[in-house]
């Protein structure tokens, strides 16, 4: 018997200290603090899920194609005067957990549109983790039919956090400011987006949600109709409350991923001249003027639980009904 086996059997103490070193040391290589990466980059490869950060947004090449659900006016870069909020903690929450109706979010109630919809990532960001983000999913019949980015205030952030002007978007195939009380604005906007190539490894919510998606083995369309809510509101200190809901709607036959019309219909051009893409987008827009007063009520909290019937307006131009769904 060696002299290993021998302290083996005879040291617990010692046994258990080097198990546990082991144990411990592989707990930090997959999910190493930020001080540690930053001192030791390579670890970062390995790490589960990284949160974005400025430098990995300024060395991102743009993709030619608009990522669905897109970012807009929301806290996505910039260092404010309160603080860095560009990074972030991420969360993978279980994705069978099951979403109807109304989900709390960021001390609000967050409205969903019909169905039942599953969580992907939660994240906070900001010097005191002001700023929650939640990117969920809705399937039927195992194919991907919406997918929501909400972000919101938990407390105010400086005016420079909202890097982007929230209702004067380039490029949008419709928007409209909408009525709000004194002190706030609210807007909503429509556009089209293609799937983005997702991947587990991407510094990007997004990508990285996709990436999950698919490795999951989720059929998505090629093409989504976008679909934006902005909130924002003054704060008494200076600052801004804001909610962002950007939501990406499947615009396939019920139960696929197959978009009957060809991709060059859904360009600004197509929709001008494609029955169904410009049909489908303006079913969008209409739903959405509906929703957003909904929106409104959940961020001022007024809203009654209707678990049992789906909810008035909830019925966007991407649901299909599902099995579980409560009647309409």
């Amino acid at each position: 018997m060696s002299a290993f086996s021998r302290l083996w059997r005879r040291a617990p103490l010692w046994r258990l200290s080097l198990v546990s070193m082991v144990a411990f040391s592989g707990i930090t290589v997959l999910y190493p603090p930020n001080w540690l990466v930053s001192l030791y980059p390579p670890l970062g490869k390995f790490a589960h899920h990284s949160a974005p950060s400025a430098q990995d947004d300024d060395s991102a090449s743009d993709n030619e194609q608009s990522p669905p659900p897109a970012q807009s006016g929301a806290a996505s870069g910039n260092k404010g005067q309160g603080g860095d909020y560009t990074t972030a903690q991420g969360a993978v929450p279980p994705i069978d957990a099951q979403l109807v109706d109304l989900m709390p979010m960021a001390g609000r109630q967050f409205p969903l549109p019909a169905g039942i919809w599953h969580p992907v990532l939660t994240e906070t960001s900001g010097p005191h983790g002001e700023i929650s983000s939640n990117i969920l999913v809705r399937t039927d019949r195992g194919v991907v039919t919406g997918v929501i980015l909400v972000q919101a205030t938990t407390a105010s952030v400086p005016t420079s956090a909202m890097t982007d002007q929230p209702c004067h978007l380039d490029g949008a195939f419709f928007q409209r400011k909408l009525s709000a009380p004194g002190g706030a604005v609210q807007c909503i906007a429509t556009n089209v987006g293609f799937t983005p190539k997702g991947d587990i490894h991407s510094k990007d919510d997004i990508g990285w949600a996709f990436g999950r998606l698919t490795l999951l083995g989720f059929p998505m369309p090629p093409v989504w109709a976008l679909a934006s809510w902005t909130y924002a509101v003054n704060a008494e200190d200076g600052g801004k409350n804001f909610e962002v809901v950007s939501m990406a709607l499947s615009p396939a036959d019920p139960g696929t991923a197959h978009v009957k019309t060809p991709l060059s219909d859904w360009s600004p051009q197509g929709l001008g001249t494609s029955p169904f893409s410009g049909r489908f987008m303006q079913n969008v827009n209409d739903w959405l003027v509906r929703w957003a007063p909904i929106l409104q009520q959940g961020y001022e909290g007024t809203l009654q639980p209707s678990p049992n019937k789906i909810r008035s307006e909830a019925a966007d131009p991407a649901w299909h009904g599902s099995a579980g769904a409560p009647p309409t």
